[in-house]
């Protein structure tokens, strides 16, 4: 029954990353990127307080385990959602889903110059093929005139850095602080940090409130706020702690597909010959690159 619920809980987590990219791109139609941010911070802080009361639990940390996630948090949330909604703002749904797909072997690479983890050749060679489809998808998008999203894709690629590196850090941060006490912080300082940004580069008050008056945007906004960012957080926790972690990497892929069906269905996106060479290379890629774990499992 708990695999069950937790193979549901990796599904649903999938679906809501999926789509994120997509209610990002709108939500950008309408506001700044930082104000963008800070509200979104504001209502996944909102989302911690409605667990508070459901679920309260203490939240007590030393002065190193503080420093810890304040550093984690440097990598995420402040890097990597920073990139994100700027590479989105100059690139496609369909194409920063693509590069997102390069994140578990990224990671994994980062687990072997930082932390010495044990290589294997196939993990190597997926290493290798998920980047060359990253750097194959940025080379056609320079020879196409029409269409250069090389930037934007650039600033994905951080963010995909920033994600890694901050889930390498939160491997020897877990065995100290509850992943949960980690995410509820993360959340806070994200809530902080993107707020005191927005009204020092001169927003208003006026602006923030009126702003949600837009429907889409107040639609999109509570997506990625509640659902995205703390949301599939805790669903992430609770699978991860039930299932193998191969399956979980299976359901990152099925996130990954949704992300490019949804920029090419929904938001009427291009989607061209290369792209699909780009995703296959990326894909087969992080399937060698789990194929260590399949075997172990």
């Amino acid at each position: 029954m708990k695999d069950h619920k937790a193979l549901i809980a990796a599904f649903v987590f999938s679906v809501i990353i999926g789509l994120s990219f997509m209610f990002v791109k709108i939500s950008i139609e309408f506001e700044s990127q930082i104000l963008i941010l800070a509200q979104r911070f504001t209502f996944a802080f909102v989302g911690v307080l409605v667990f508070f009361i459901f679920k309260p639990l203490s939240l007590k940390l030393n002065m190193k385990e503080l420093m810890l996630v304040i550093v984690i948090s440097i990598f995420y949330p402040v890097i990597f959602f920073s990139s994100q909604i700027y590479g989105l703002s100059q690139s496609t749904v369909t194409e920063a889903g693509i590069i997102q797909a390069v994140a578990p072997a990224i990671t994994v690479l980062l687990g072997i110059l930082f932390l010495k983890e044990a290589v294997s050749k196939a993990q190597l060679v997926g290493i290798l093929l998920s980047i060359a489809g990253v750097i194959f998808l940025q080379l056609m998008n320079v020879s196409d005139v029409n269409e250069l999203h090389f930037v934007g894709n650039l600033f994905i690629l951080l963010s995909v850095f920033a994600t890694a590196i901050w889930q390498v850090l939160s491997r020897h941060v877990s065995q100290q602080i509850a992943p949960i006490k980690i995410t509820i912080y993360i959340m806070l300082i994200g809530f902080i940090f993107f707020n005191v940004v927005y009204f020092f580069s001169g927003g208003t008050f006026s602006n923030y409130g009126q702003s949600l008056t837009q429907i889409p945007y107040l639609a999109s906004l509570i997506f990625l706020g509640v659902l995205s960012t703390f949301g599939t957080s805790l669903l992430s926790i609770y699978a991860v702690s039930q299932l193998p972690v191969i399956q979980v990497t299976v359901f990152n892929n099925l996130a990954t597909l949704i992300t490019i069906l949804s920029g090419i269905l929904l938001l009427n996106e291009p989607f061209h010959v290369y792209h699909i060479v780009g995703a296959a290379i990326i894909i087969i890629g992080v399937v060698f690159v789990n194929m260590p774990k399949q075997h172990h499992s």
